[in-house]
């Protein structure tokens, strides 16, 4: 499936996930959650069979009424043009195949939680008569976003759903066969204990990094799983637990019997294996159907170096025929078990769909019929890139394996698609830029300063409203508008000689600029009033710029005499001395970047709380040096306001 499309009107696909032997895995988005879920869909040539669809469905819904944190939730079963899918959780991280092979060696306890949350997950399914039949990593997946990480196991009733298919046997038994109990290679049912069989073959591998048995053919494997021991994992890893190995003997013995019961059992078992009252157990050894004498005969051995009567040699040449006539009859179960399956494999030979894209029909046929394909249904559509006559894609894709002699849909382009250009005039380019986006267009954006619209609006665009366009590429040049900058008030500053500091804060609010204010003692010029001012009388000042002036705190004090120090005890009570204070006043963005206007009130000997001391405009954190002018032991306030609120204020000694 290709990207965009919207599965049941409501899934819209993102990307391939995965492809695999029975069904194909996407990425999608639930358009009415807007949460990310997985889309499963039979394989393409399945999808034909009815008998197949309706049992996938069943199994489907009936895996959905299990319920467990280490369960892959089925959210939906729906049917899109006659094809099946299945929606599921979407597990974000790995299948345990990968993690296994990028995390090894793996610590033996998080070996062993992975196993518990797998086991717990698959007793679930046994108690509600639901058994997989399909174990292996592959059909794991890791959450590893949590910590520590969680398994989830999915595919349950998949397999059951194709078992009626030969195609879909010979396939199990190629990608499975490494998973598969000795019950079920002979052809047997699968059952709560080949499920068992399967969990050790996954325990073995987390502990070895690969599985216990390989060969180059698929009955190379299963005859091993029939006849040879699993390997010792103590010569891959002494330090082992034979604990936990003996989960690995129990749960993979050849004879059924002699395997966990259930896979509850397991679980419990796994749960201790680590512990260390446990750490000298002795090695399991399952005991072999021979040795069990299935026959339920006692035989008597004869003496050493004896002649039995000849009557008793009789019962042990029937023993031996019927031992011969037992291996006859497990060779020709062999031979019979061989010749299925490569009959299997030699009816059920698969192809690769090539890639055809931009050819001809008569093209795409001959590509076709050199693959053991045919040609299916042809539907046609409009495509931007590809040109008329032309094939847009196959269905299946390319890649994708299918049985020789299977149907292969195309989809030919009509050309390219033709957009009526609407009026966009008076519009916020905001409101369209998506649109033309996913149209095709590449928009190129002229300013124009207008303070009759707002800013963004469209005032004028390169293509007539009406006209019809191949939007693929098209250039549209939209012209928007601005604000148009105001010009500054110009001032001619006024000579403030004389003015006292209440006078100056006046004026400068009057002509809306800020006030700088510092002190200084001077012989000539009484407290309080003015020494200089920049700018100076008579020059020019925009409005919003800073007016600094300093302000007489008249003359120093005279340390000379001790008659001047008797003099000044008095007045030294009633004497100044500035005290400066550093503050930051902090600046809030309101997503606009828009200056924040502060004002600033200041509290001394020569201003009052109540009036602005500064009134200034801030773009971000700004320092500030406040002055204060205090007589012995007065105290200085100040309070900065932002939006008429409060965001700093405190207080200084003199």
């Amino acid at each position: 499936m290709d990207k965009g499309y919207l599965v049941g009107n409501r899934y819209e696909i993102i990307r391939t996930l995965g492809e695999g032997g029975m069904a194909n895995v996407y990425l999608a988005n639930d358009t009415k959650t807007n949460q990310k879920v997985a889309v499963k869909a039979l394989r393409y040539d399945l999808q034909d069979d009815e008998s197949v669809k309706r049992r996938f469905e069943r199994e489907a819904k009936a895996t959905g009424t299990l319920s467990h944190p280490n369960i892959v939730s089925v959210l939906d079963v729906c049917n899109d043009n006659g094809n099946q899918y299945i929606i599921i959780e979407y597990v974000h991280g790995p299948n345990l195949k990968k993690y296994i092979r990028d995390h090894f060696p793996i610590p033996y306890h998080e070996v062993v939680s992975i196993m518990e949350q797998i086991t717990s997950a698959v007793a679930v399914a046994h108690a509600h008569g639901i058994i997989h039949r399909d174990l292996k990593p592959e059909n794991i997946l890791v959450d590893d976003s949590k910590d520590p990480i969680q398994v989830k196991v999915s595919d349950f009733g998949i397999a059951l759903a194709l078992s009626d298919r030969s195609i879909t046997r010979t396939n199990s038994l190629l990608g499975s066969v490494h998973y598969m109990s000795p019950e079920q290679i002979r052809g047997g049912s699968a059952t709560e204990l080949s499920d068992i069989y399967a969990l050790g073959i996954i325990l073995f591998e987390l502990l070895a990094k690969t599985v216990p048995f390989k060969g180059d053919t698929a009955v190379a494997v299963a005859l091993k799983h029939s006849k040879e021991e699993i390997p010792d994992l103590k010569n891959i890893d002494p330090e082992i637990p034979q604990a936990l190995v003996n989960c690995i003997l129990k749960a993979t013995a050849k004879d059924p019997k002699q395997r966990y019961q259930s896979v509850n059992e397991m679980h419990d078992d796994l749960s201790t294996c680590l512990y260390p009252d446990r750490a000298n157990e002795k090695k399991f050894v399952p005991v072999s159907p021979m040795e069990a004498n299935p026959l339920g005969e006692t035989r008597i051995m004869p003496p050493l170096h004896s002649d039995p009567p000849e009557q008793e040699q009789k019962p042990a040449k029937k023993s031996n025929r019927r031992k011969r006539n037992i291996w006859i009859a497990s060779i020709v179960a062999f031979v019979v078990l061989l010749g299925v399956a490569i009959l299997a494999l030699r009816n059920n030979q698969e192809t690769t769909v090539p890639d055809l894209s931009n050819l001809t029909v008569k093209q795409a046929k001959v590509m076709l019929k050199g693959s053991n394909l045919q040609v299916g249904d042809i539907t046609k559509e409009n495509d931007d890139d590809v040109e008329a006559g032309h094939v847009i894609k196959s269905v299946p894709n390319k890649g994708l394996k299918l049985k020789n002699n299977a149907s292969v849909n195309l989809v030919i382009s009509l050309g390219a698609t033709y957009y009526n250009m609407p009026n966009l005039v008076g519009k916020q380019y905001d409101d369209v830029s998506d649109n033309l986006s996913k149209r095709g267009f590449e928009v190129k954006l002229k300013y124009l300063a207008n303070n009759n619209y707002t800013s963004g609006t469209i005032l004028k665009q390169s293509i007539q409203s009406g006209k019809k366009v191949i939007a693929k590429n098209k250039t549209l040049t939209l012209t928007l508008a601005k604000p148009q900058p105001t010009k500054k008030k110009v001032i001619r500053v006024r000579d403030l000689s004389g003015y006292n500091l209440k006078s100056i804060q006046d004026y400068a609010k009057e002509i809306n600029v800020t006030l700088d204010v510092s002190y200084d003692n001077s012989d000539t010029i009484a407290e309080g009033l003015l020494i200089d001012q920049s700018p100076e009388a008579n020059s020019v000042i925009n409005s919003g710029d800073t007016l600094s002036v300093t302000m007489s705190k008249g003359p120093e004090a005279s340390k000379n005499t001790d008659t001047d120090a008797k003099d000044n005890t008095s007045s030294n009570n009633n004497s100044t001395k500035t005290v400066t204070r550093n503050i930051t006043i902090p600046y809030s963005n309101d997503g606009t970047g828009s200056p924040n206007k502060v004002t600033i009130y200041l509290g001394d000997s020569t201003h009052n709380i109540s009036n602005p001391y500064r009134t200034t405009s801030i773009t971000s954190d700004t320092p500030v040096v406040l002055s204060f002018n205090l007589k012995d032991g007065q105290t200085g306030n100040y309070t900065v306001e932002s939006n008429n609120a409060t965001i700093l204020s405190g207080s200084v000694s003199g």
